[in-house]
């Protein structure tokens, strides 16, 4: 028989048709059907014999027996005479009925159990007899060593149920202790109830039911049809005429039987689990009782039962039952045990009442399970929820009183009978009853305290944090503050020393200049043309004055009235005015306004280069260059006059602020200042600055590069 998927029929899923499954399914060479004499005929006894070494690589052969059994599909199972092997599904099979002789020509393939035949070509050869059938027992059939074959073997029926789509009988088979699927194929009239708790002799095809890996889940039986069933012993024609049993003498079998038939016990129902199953009390046992057909019984009913008795995982119960209510009574106490007693196994199948501490619980589609915990012992308790009904549960940690059916879940792996854990069978949530509920500090709101409480903290640590981030913010703006406010204090002292000694200074030497001028009215002499040039700077020089004091007085530098080139042109004119020396300016670029501290600084710088070149340099020619660039401007001086060295005159200790100032300047814009110069050779001042595109307001001093001082002469230091 083959070990791969299985095919079973309706609801009893028992039959193996692994071997019409890997026909298939497996990777199999396709083989030309050949005429059935042409192919070699072979026994079923030498295809096993060829077992271990089948290949997909077989030549076809052919085997002549009678049908044992058919399926739907069209596979079914051949006997020679000798021994019997399965032929996967094909058309012609579908035809075929138990107790065809039939010639089948194929190619042999490799099962787990047994060979198995793919067909090529089927011919029936009219009707043929059914072998022997050796006896079998029920362990030879649960090793799957008589797969395939045609076998004899006895027990007591315990239920017959026609499948749908009316195939097939499932029969549950009682054998030896145990229960075996037995499938019959269904003829019209049968009576089936007949055959219930009847002793019978079957003869068929064994077959197993086997797993994904090939192991033999359980055994099954097949049966080509009712005449293949003899009745050895009949039932009784009344269950309920039978002997009453008690359940403490149920598991016993009276002396001289080796089969397990019906007997009839009574009791009270304790509880009602589901529509097919009840469990009831005799005097200090309990019972579970499994029906085939539903019932409505209600606690406190005193039944009759009819049923097999079996051992299932050491619980006693009742199976293929029927049940009729005697009288009408009271619910039945509960037993309140201990939970060594009901360690023990003295209450299983009985109802008990315990009292617990709810610890926890769980909901899965309609099942819910409860944890509790009773002294050191946890157990659990099962019931189904209604899906229409609110589900109401005390809330966990609460002390509950539980009330239901003890059934033993679990036994220790030893020799002897040794509950190791129960469990209870609880009919709704009513039986689950609060006894005290969970003090208000419990272990979970402990944690969501804690968890509060640590989110408070992180909370406060955070707004700390951020307060402490904000005096910061606030100290810095203090501070700057503080600075700026010492800073036109100290600005607005140096504007009032300028006042009373530069401005009164230049406004005396204003008088004194005017005085000489009416001196030398009415005379044509050329130190009065020169004069009044003179008496003109100073003017200038006394309102730039007013402008330097204004600017220090003041936080905002007010806009000039002139622009760099403006400016640099009015010191131009100046000079050349004055007679002294000759100033050429020359502008290249597209000339735009530019930042007024800009324009301011490069302005200053222009001026102290000229009156250097004259006051020190004695210079007779000085040459200005301003060029506007894209992203810079630069204002380049260039003079005649003696020269000096750059790195002697730029040092502090010399007094030479003019140079210094410049520098001072150059650094304020951002800008890069370049100074070439040497005793004899004139001098040359290069300042460069940094002037992108800038919007209204701004100073144009954010965002510059550091200044950079570049002096180049004889002795000029880098």
């Amino acid at each position: 028989m083959s070990a791969s998927p299985i095919i079973s029929f309706g609801i009893a899923a028992m039959f193996l048709a692994g071997a019409a499954s890997a026909a298939t399914s497996s990777p199999i060479t396709p083989v030309p059907p050949p005429a059935v004499e042409s192919a070699p005929l072979t026994t079923v006894a030498a295809a096993f014999a060829r077992w271990p070494e089948l290949t997909v690589e077989q030549p076809p052969v052919r085997i002549e027996g009678v049908v044992t059994g058919t399926m739907p599909s069209g596979a079914f199972r051949l006997h020679d005479g000798e021994l019997g092997i399965f032929v996967s599904k094909s058309p012609s099979g579908q035809k075929l009925v138990p107790g065809d002789r039939v010639a089948v020509a194929g190619v042999l393939r490799k099962g787990g159990f047994s060979p198995w035949l793919l067909p090529t070509a089927l011919i029936p050869l009219g009707r043929g007899p059914f072998p022997d059938a050796r006896p079998a027992s029920y362990s030879v059939l649960a090793l799957g060593t008589a797969d395939n074959q045609w076998l004899e073997i006895e027990g007591v029926v315990r239920s017959a149920e026609l499948l749908e789509p009316r195939d097939f009988v499932a029969i549950d088979l009682g054998m030896e202790g145990e229960s075996l699927r037995v499938l019959v194929n269904y003829s019209a009239g049968a009576d089936l109830e007949s055959l219930v708790d009847a002793r019978v002799r079957m003869r068929g095809v064994a077959a197993v039911n086997v797993n994904k890996h090939g192991h033999v889940v359980e055994p099954s039986f097949r049966v080509p049809s009712f005449s293949e069933i003899t009745m050895l012993r009949p039932p009784a024609p009344d269950p309920f005429a039978q002997p009453l049993v008690p359940v403490s003498r149920l598991m016993r079998l009276p002396p001289g039987e080796t089969h397990r038939h019906r007997v009839r016990t009574s009791g009270v129902v304790t509880r009602r689990i589901s529509d097919t199953t009840f469990f009831l009390r005799d005097g200090d046992l309990g019972l579970k009782v499994v029906m085939k057909p539903p019932v409505n019984f209600q606690s406190g009913d005193m039944v009759e039962a009819v049923g097999f008795p079996a051992m299932a995982e050491g619980l006693a119960v009742l199976q293929h039952a029927v049940a009729r209510v005697i009288t009408k009574g009271a619910p039945p106490p509960p037993v309140r045990p201990t939970t060594a007693e009901l360690l023990g196994g003295l209450y299983n199948s009985d109802l008990v009442r315990i009292d617990a501490r709810l610890v926890d619980w769980s909901v899965t589609g309609q099942g819910v399970t409860l944890i509790l915990q009773s002294g050191d012992l946890l157990f659990k308790a099962l019931y189904n929820h209604p899906p229409a009904a609110p589900l109401r549960l005390p809330e966990k940690n609460s002390l509950v009183t539980v009330t239901g059916i003890c059934v033993i879940s679990e036994l220790e792996d030893i020799w002897f009978y040794q509950p190791r854990a129960f469990l209870l069978l609880v009919a709704d949530a009513a039986d689950v009853q609060l006894v005290q509920a969970p003090p208000w500090w419990t272990l979970e709101r402990l944690w969501r305290a804690l968890l509060t409480t640590g989110a408070i903290l992180l909370g406060a640590a955070g707004l700390v944090w951020s307060l402490r981030r904000q005096i910061e913010r606030k100290r810095a703006v203090i501070e700057q503050q503080t600075r700026h406010a010492a800073a036109l204090e100290e600005r607005t002292r140096i504007a009032r020393e300028l006042h009373d000694t530069l401005e009164q200074g230049l406004t005396g030497l204003s008088l004194q200049m005017k005085a000489m001028e009416t001196d030398l009215n009415g005379t044509t002499h050329p130190v009065r043309a020169r004069l009044q040039f003179a008496r003109q700077m100073l003017r200038q020089s006394r309102a730039l004055a007013r402008n330097a004091i204004r600017e220090l007085r003041e936080e905002a530098v007010p806009a000039r009235l002139e622009g760099l080139v403006a400016g640099l042109q009015r010191i131009a004119g100046s000079w050349n005015h004055s007679g002294a020396l000759s100033v050429d300016i020359q502008v290249s670029g597209t000339v735009r306004s530019l930042p007024p501290r800009l324009e301011n600084h490069l302005l200053g710088i222009g001026t102290e280069a000229m009156t250097n070149a004259v006051k020190h340099g004695r210079a007779e020619t000085i040459h200005v260059q301003l060029d506007f660039r894209a992203a810079e401007v630069s204002l380049r001086i260039i003079d005649n006059g003696a020269g000096f060295e750059p790195a002697e005159q730029l040092d502090q200790s010399s007094g030479c602020f003019g140079l210094l100032g410049m520098r001072e300047r150059a650094r304020e814009i951002r800008g890069e200042l370049r100074i070439e110069s040497g005793a004899g050779r004139g001098t040359e001042i290069l300042v460069t600055a940094p002037a992108p595109p800038v919007a209204d307001g701004d100073d144009g001093a954010v965002g510059l590069p550091p200044a950079r001082d570049l002096l180049s002469g004889p002795s000029a230091a880098t």
